[in-house]
């Protein structure tokens, strides 16, 4: 089992060096603009940055949780960034350049107020929440992420072929790793996990539907907008969470139920996902719902 840690150990800090490194490759001023000019772009933030967290703590708030359970769903929450989120809405064929703003503004926003949220998250969930000395902090998240961000986009200015090559084992790496890390918490953890009440897993699907309707709501009137937002709002940041998870000796207790419920979000999100494919194809023409020589309208 020392070893099991131990590795997963290795996972969390090489994850968030790899996410660095991928969101700096991914720097592209061009693309960046093209995302934060468009009027869903602030929409989404707000989603991100206010509407999930808000739905989070509402829920946590109402439902019968354990102290554990309701810091990893509102931790996760506060943790916006949504790095595993842009294959996604790729294959769902929506507003990528909007995605990869959104994507990028967020990790850096939510570097900068993560002291805050934690101390606002200690407050609301001292039995499970204690927010680690700020030289903690500064050495296990903040740090290993600005500083291969910052080496992404150095690569980037200097070498942009060479950054065009790293970009894709880079991300294909962090996925690897988290679903991985989040594998071997779940393992590891599960004697504790299989004692956590219903009520969990339901507050965990209520949270991923709800903040899947806030981003698909938002992103009105473009299905792309309503894609890149849907999934945007739920695919928050998994590796922010995972270091501060397993910074302070209180808070590895949060650690099996994030990897636990990282696996239930994304399972919770597939029903959406198979009804936009088709929904989409239905507003383009061709759904096999529309009577034959009819239009789709644009809306929702």
């Amino acid at each position: 089992m020392d070893a099991l840690h131990a590795f997963i150990g290795l996972m969390i800090s090489t994850f968030i060096i790899a996410l660095g490194l991928s969101q700096g490759l991914s720097w592209h001023l061009a693309d960046l603009g093209q995302g934060v000019k468009q009027p869903a772009f602030a929409r989404g933030l707000g989603v991100c940055l206010v509407g999930v967290p808000l739905l989070s703590l509402i829920v946590v708030k109402v439902l019968p949780l354990a102290p554990v359970a309701a810091g990893v769903i509102a931790l996760m929450a506060f943790c916006p960034g949504l790095p595993m989120a842009l294959n996604v809405v790729s294959q769902q064929k929506g507003n990528l350049p909007l995605a990869l703003a959104l994507s990028i503004t967020l990790s850096l926003v939510a570097i900068v107020l993560m002291p805050l949220s934690l101390k606002l998250l200690e407050q609301l969930f001292p039995l499970a929440i204690q927010s680690p000395p700020y030289g903690v902090l500064l050495e296990r998240v903040i740090l290993p992420f600005l500083m291969p961000f910052a080496l992404g986009i150095g690569i980037q200015k200097v070498a942009p072929a060479w950054a065009h090559r790293l970009r894709k084992p880079v991300k294909l790496y962090f996925t690897f790793a988290v679903a991985v890390a989040a594998l071997a918490l779940v393992v590891a953890s599960f004697p504790l996990l299989k004692r956590l009440h219903v009520w969990v897993f339901i507050a965990m699907v209520v949270v991923t539907l709800g903040s899947t309707a806030l981003g698909h709501i938002a992103g009105r009137p473009r299905p792309g907008d309503r894609t890149a937002l849907a999934i945007s709002a739920v695919f928050g940041n998994p590796a922010f969470a995972f270091c501060l998870g397993g910074s302070t000796y209180p808070m590895k207790s949060l650690l099996g139920v994030m990897g636990l419920y990282l696996f239930i979000r994304t399972a919770a999100m597939v029903p959406y996902l198979l009804w936009n494919q088709r929904h989409q194809a239905s507003e383009r023409g061709g759904g096999p719902s529309l009577p034959s020589g009819r239009r789709a309208s644009t809306g929702t």
